[in-house]
């Protein structure tokens, strides 16, 4: 009887119609972005232009200025009428344009309408100066190019997983103290249109930082860089 009952009950409500009242309303999902993420696009356009930041002045100019002075050629110049600032303004008018270049396309490429932003270059070219300070002081202490690009690369992947852990620990201050840490967040508030004035307080904690990895990388270059 019990069994019959079940089948009987069943077949009741699924032979009979349903009102529009009884009838459940479809299930809708909405997704949303998370409050203060990365979309996907401009995550992409920072990485590229901070990449390319990083490739020409720490990576690729201490790693060639490393084989000069292996091959004495930061010696002649040293002994030739040129002096030792001459020597660096050239390293600091040929790399930084390249990678001004490299920085410009990626941004062009992604939002053409950055270019015209005063906020956008201000950031630029503290990152640049302040990447290139960072690429002399390797260069100056490495002795060879291969220590040259693995020093590049360790300083690199230690200030990474520092600032992922002080993110992840809620570790105040510390990251202040990164000139990284500036960089990404001045150039995807430029490529979103989203500076607001804290990111002003953030251009200038990346100045001073940038000059400082500049005055400590020319002090170093002229008394250890062409030995």
């Amino acid at each position: 009887y019990e069994a019959w009952l079940w089948r009987e009950t069943l077949a009741y409500y699924r032979d009979a119609p349903r009102s529009e009242a009884t009838r459940l309303p479809p299930i809708v999902v909405k997704s949303s972005a998370l409050s203060g993420g990365l979309d996907q696009r401009s995550g992409l356009a920072t990485a590229l232009v901070m990449f390319g930041l990083f490739f020409v002045c720490v990576f690729l100019q201490s790693s060639l200025t490393c084989e000069e002075r292996e091959r004495g050629l930061l010696l002649a110049q040293a002994l030739s009428p040129a002096t030792a600032a001459e020597i660096l303004a050239a390293k600091l008018l040929f790399f930084p344009a390249v990678a001004l270049a490299l920085a410009v396309v990626a941004a062009g490429t992604y939002k053409p309408a950055v270019l015209g932003q005063g906020f956008f270059w201000l950031s630029l070219l503290t990152s640049v100066f302040g990447s290139m300070g960072v690429g002399l002081t390797v260069s100056s202490l490495a002795r060879t190019q291969r220590a040259a690009s693995i020093g590049a690369l360790c300083y690199m992947m230690s200030i990474a997983l520092v600032l992922f852990i002080c993110q992840q620990n809620s570790i105040p201050v510390l990251p202040y103290l990164a000139l990284e840490y500036y960089g990404p967040r001045l150039i995807h508030a430029a490529l979103t249109d989203s500076v607001q004035a804290y990111h002003w307080g953030n251009l200038a904690g990346a100045v001073v930082l940038a000059g400082g990895w500049m005055a400590v990388a020319t002090w170093l270059f002229r008394r250890y860089g062409w030995q």
